[in-house]
């Protein structure tokens, strides 16, 4: 029969030339309509992005490997119930897993269905498994759906590296269709982090995977959670094939833990933990009863889980193997494999920021180069500094250990396949350099006891990039996420003695790509001199100049930041930031006038408050009182006097207090309690906006007290306190004032008289992040787990902190024994 002739073929002509009543019309790809059919098919919330999303870079190749045709991805989400998810009895919690997960495959089989039924082709990858296991331990999944589910604006990644959505918290599976069509709107991510930084995910994580400041562990976290799946599936096999006999089977393996095998292979995989999805108390529908009563959730849902006797997974000599023994007595410590062996290099270095043990790494600061020969030729260089890793492809720079490597013996003596003395006399690995650095190495890299000869069958390469998703956090003023990038110098002003304003802008041109509050502060991450360095310097332009911002820096005597701003940055350059930050700001919210006292350099929050309240035209009385040196320190003389023309309910008052034989007919002097008199109307009735030198501060607010203002009215910033240059080491008496415990981090250290937490952490390679080191910026808050400090400077904690026991840490010096949570 002629295909023409077929009665199916006819059918579909005649529908097509509209001979058919029965024509189907096809829907347009309306965004909402799109929305409400995941909605009608079962799901919960619901999402559209474009396949050219550039969110999508580190998987778009993978997608269109296996589906070319995608231009629309719609993510959804479907919720779980809380209660099974929170339960101590696991069998309980994975059964809402299994359930919900199945839930979510249906839903997007429905989603799909419908779409076929319009006339649009769609696909619907699963949930969770099955998976391309051909590819493992490469990206075994056909699309990840946490990435598609933040550009879609269902959540952002926790500190637990879970989605958490604003409104049903982290009790939810993702799922994701392709779409072989484009649709008429598409979302954007959330400008806010739903997740509390209540660090619940962190107490409770049975191997120290998760960190506070957002590090996570892979290896950890694989190797126990995921146990019965993949790797830990092939650990047990190979235990069973290198047994003896029944006995020496037994001395391995436990009958509870062959049951519990037989489980996961009967009624699908069981995660061995998901505590930091259990304790989360974020999501509108979940927080509540968090903030009705916070002990009572961690008595009912945190302590049952940390108290649970049970075994933990670990690699013998890893990070997670010295956290578990300390931090889990009540817990059992079990030596397994998780079976991340790399069978080729790209798989290797792919893998190596998976299973590096920073911790174990502690003290090693090295350059290592590999060539690699035989089979695969591929060179790399991997540095390991700081308890952090980088990889790099060539040979890059000078090396303190060189290794060429024949390929298939370098992967067999990784595997435990092949003995490194054997293959050094037979040449196929050969080192320049002292052969402890290759000890110190595979410390870094531990894994776990004989391999057995394997039948090699190579994983297809996968196009997935594998990238750190970064944890973003929420900056408090303004209650969006802190942006981080680079900005372009586009002009540097003189301003007063030794001070230049830098502007900055957007390196693509347009608005500046972040929010601010007037009176924060930016952080820069910068290197000079090569030292890598974070400082922080307060915005003194106004919010309201959207196309631009800046910075008025003072140049310190042997200041390294400030004299590297001065003299070597130039118009063009890059700078690298993180903003907005701090709590120091006035919009005009909910006071009928302004008092804003600065001291010399202390001017550039105050500056930035006046601008602003001009620019919006606040109708409150402004009073800017200001103390300078001289009138060559006078920050921003001119400019005053325009917006004092401008504003004329701004007012100012200045003086100084060494105007020498510049002319002056101003007041002279410091600002005290008579300046104050003069000054201020009512003072008592006033809010007050001080910054400036502490000892500047510490007058003034005397000051204030004597003429009645309460200290609740007094919001102070301090400029001036010293700030130690990160290459120095401060002056010590030798005297031991106590020993901190670095809980995390599994460090005990000794405390100078006159160190602070952060130079001991500093001198104990400990991390922790920083930036100011005058307790302004806030970024070295940690929490005190036991002990007594005292702090010159904690302008950077809110009173809520204060009670929940966290602590700048470049301020804190002990007065007895502490313990912190880093």
């Amino acid at each position: 029969m002629d295909l023409n002739d077929h009665p199916t073929v006819k059918q579909l002509r005649a529908r097509e030339a509209g001979v058919d009543d029965n024509t189907k019309v096809r829907p347009s790809l309306e965004a909402d309509w799109l929305r409400q059919l995941a909605m009608d098919c079962g799901a919960d919330d619901a999402g559209l992005i474009d396949i050219d999303l550039p969110a999508l870079d580190p998987q778009r190749s993978e997608i269109l490997k296996h589906y070319p045709w995608t231009k629309t991805l719609l993510s959804f989400v479907v919720r779980m119930s809380r209660e099974p998810v929170r339960s101590p009895a696991r069998s309980v919690s994975n059964l809402e897993f299994h359930n919900t997960g199945d839930l979510v495959d249906e839903v997007s089989r429905h989603i799909v269905r419908h779409l076929e039924e319009s006339g649009i082709r769609a696909v619907n990858p699963a949930m969770g498994f099955p998976m391309e296991m051909y590819q493992f331990p490469g990206g075994i999944w056909v699309v990840s759906h946490k990435p598609v589910a933040v550009a879609a604006g269902l959540g952002h990644m926790g500190i637990h590296r879970n989605i958490i959505h604003p409104k049903f918290g982290n009790f939810i599976l993702l799922g994701t269709v392709l779409i072989d069509a484009g649709a008429t709107e598409h979302d954007a991510p959330l400008d806010y982090n739903p997740c509390l930084e209540c660090k619940l995910c962190v107490a409770t994580c049975p191997v120290g995977a998760i960190a506070p400041d957002g590090e996570f562990n892979f290896s950890a976290c694989f190797t126990h959670n995921y146990r019965e799946f993949m790797g830990g599936f092939t650990d047990w096999v190979e235990q069973v094939a290198d047994s003896k006999n029944a006995m020496d089977y037994r001395k391995r393996i436990s009958g509870p833990e062959t049951a519990s095998m037989w489980q996961s292979l009967s009624h699908s995989a069981n995660y061995k933990s998901a505590y930091c999805m259990a304790v989360c108390p974020a999501g509108e529908d979940v927080i509540g009863p968090y903030l009705r009563d916070r002990k009572a959730h961690l008595q009912d849902v945190v302590k049952p889980l940390q108290d649970k006797p049970e075994p933990v997974y670990v690699i013998k000599g890893s990070d997670a193997d010295t956290f578990v023994r300390k931090k889990w007595p009540n817990k059992t410590v079990k030596h397994v494999g998780n079976a991340l062996q790399p069978r080729s290099i790209p798989g290797l270095l792919a893998n190596m920021p998976l299973v590096f043990q920073p911790n174990q790494s502690r003290g090693l600061n090295a350059t290592y180069h590999f060539s690699f020969t035989g089979d695969e030729q591929r060179e790399a260089t991997i540095i390991i500094r700081d308890r952090t890793l980088h990889i790099q492809e060539g040979l890059i720079g000078s090396a303190n250990l060189h290794v060429t490597a024949d390929t298939r013996t370098w992967l067999g003596f990784l595997a435990k396949e092949r003995n490194l003395a054997w293959a050094l006399v037979r040449r196929k690995i050969r080192m320049k350099g002292s052969p402890k650095l290759l000890v110190a190495f595979g410390k870094c890299f531990p894994s776990a006891g004989v391999r057995h000869e394997p039948t090699e069958i190579l994983p297809q390469t996968s196009t997935l990039q594998r990238e750190p998703v970064l944890y973003r956090q929420n900056d408090a003023a303004t209650g969006k996420i802190k942006w981080q990038g680079t900005l372009t110098v586009a002009e540097i002003i003189e301003v007063a003695n030794q001070v230049k304003t830098f502007r900055l802008v957007n390196p693509t041109g347009g608005k500046i790509p972040f929010q601010y509050l007037p009176g924060q502060f930016l952080t820069l991450d910068i290197e000079p001199r090569g030292i890598p360095t974070k400082r922080s310097y307060t915005i003194s332009s106004t919010p309201t100049w959207r196309d631009r911002i800046e910075i008025t820096v003072k140049r310190e005597e042997h200041g390294l930041v400030s004299g590297w701003l001065h003299d070597e940055l130039k118009p063009g350059d890059s700078l690298k930031l993180l903003a907005p930050n701090g709590s120091f700001v006035f919009a005009g919210e909910n006071q009928p006038s302004i008092v804003l006292i600065g001291g010399g350099v202390g001017m550039t929050p105050l500056m930035s408050v006046a601008r602003y309240l001009t620019d919006s035209q606040w109708p409150g009385d402004i009073h800017m009182l200001l103390s300078f040196r001289g009138t060559g320190d006078y920050l921003f003389r001119e400019e005053v006097a325009s917006l004092q023309s401008r504003n004329p309910n701004l007012k100012v008052t200045a003086t100084l207090s060494n105007p020498g034989d510049s002319p002056w007919s101003g007041p002279t002097g410091r600002i005290d309690k008579a300046f104050l008199e003069r000054s201020i109307p009512n003072p008592a009735d006033q809010h007050v906006h001080l910054c400036g030198p502490p000892p500047m501060m510490e007058a003034v607010k005397a000051a204030l007290s004597e003429l009645g203002v309460p200290k609740a009215q007094i919001k102070t910033e301090a400029f001036g306190t010293i700030k130690r240059d990160p290459t120095a080491v401060g002056a010590r008496t030798g005297a031991v004032a106590g020993r901190i415990q670095f809980q995390r981090s599994q460090v005990d250290a000794a405390v100078l008289e006159g160190a602070t937490i952060l130079d001991t952490a500093d001198e104990a390679d400990v991390y922790i992040d920083s930036a100011c080191r005058s307790g302004t910026c806030g970024l070295c808050r940690v929490k005190l787990l036991s002990g007594k400090v005292r702090m010159t400077v904690e302008d950077a904690l809110t009173e809520d902190e204060k009670m929940d026991g966290y602590i700048l840490a470049c301020q804190a010096e002990v007065e007895t024994d502490v313990e912190i949570d880093v």
